[in-house]
């Protein structure tokens, strides 16, 4: 690729001398370079001149491919780059909302401070979307659910408790702590992942259906219906630090302590780049989890 790229600087300058002074080499070097291409081609590229080189009309045509050529060598370099190094590229995570919110700010803004060549490209969405990215290879890195991510390799982050949500004239508010069997038969307004993950078997494994009053699949819809009166929910405490920016309604735990693991996933079955993994290694003492 270096001798296109002599060539087409001679282009550029119509002179070997300065291309050699451009590029740090010879005169000589820069002249055997430009004959050896004329020869390999069968024809002249350019004229010789007392004043120097000038482009043949006949070439122009040469000198547009070998800018392509080279343009295409850089792109590769850059993917490559891109993949293979540490310290620069861009790493791709997917993210639930209450990680994006509580956790991610600040672990990126001290790590942008360290690697500022590597960027992000950031997902942020449900637990059926964030599979989905894994298993066919969207996203480099996954912020999810223990449950969520089963079948990929994993890294546990921290445990985040399931609280009750409801009005804060809602009778069950008067208790300070709940049951979760005081959940039967009160109108109940699903969160954004509904019953398909650990909330549906927390309630699977009590044997408690829920009178589903609203069927609604955003977080913050669901809490303005519950601040509207309309029912009571099951929420955890990570989300709820993320979202509660209403005021009438009230949080409480429950006597059961349930939880829900927050985990790095990872699929293993596909390329990691290199600054993907430099990421992975700061989040692991970020967090101490080594």
């Amino acid at each position: 690729m270096k001798k296109y790229e002599i060539i087409i600087d001679v282009c550029k300058t119509g002179s070997f001398t300065k291309t050699a002074q451009r590029l740090n080499y010879s005169q000589a070097a820069v002249s055997q370079t430009v004959k050896s291409f004329e020869a390999e081609m069968g024809f002249p590229i350019f004229e010789r001149k007392k004043s120097g080189v000038e482009l043949l009309p006949a070439a122009r045509e040469v000198i547009d491919s070998l800018e392509v050529i080279t343009s295409e060598q850089n792109h590769l370099k850059r993917i490559s780059d891109s993949l293979t190094k540490s310290d620069s590229g861009t790493i791709r995570i997917a993210t639930i909302f209450s990680v994006a919110v509580n956790l991610l700010p600040n672990i990126l803004k001290e790590f942008h401070e360290i690697y500022p060549d590597i960027t992000f490209d950031i997902f942020c969405g449900e637990y059926d979307e964030i599979r989905t990215k894994l298993t066919n290879g969207e996203t480099d890195l996954a912020f999810t659910s223990k449950y969520g991510a089963k079948g990929f390799t994993q890294i546990e982050l921290l445990q985040d408790e399931f609280m009750a949500i409801m009005p804060m004239d809602h009778p069950l508010s008067e208790k300070m702590a709940l049951s979760i069997h005081d959940l039967e038969g009160v109108p109940y307004i699903p969160s954004g992942e509904k019953f398909d993950f650990e909330i549906g078997e927390i309630f699977n494994s009590v044997k408690l259906t829920p009178t589903v009053s609203f069927k609604l699949t955003d977080e913050l819809v669901s809490h303005k219906m519950i601040e509207a009166g309309f029912g009571v929910s099951v929420s955890t405490r990570y989300l709820l630090d993320a979202t509660m920016t209403f005021s009438n309604v009230c949080i409480r735990p429950f006597k059961e302590h349930y939880y829900r693991t927050l985990v790095l996933a990872k699929n293993d079955l596909r390329f990691c780049p290199a600054a993907a993994v430099t990421f992975l290694n700061y989040l692991k003492k970020y967090l101490n989890l080594e």
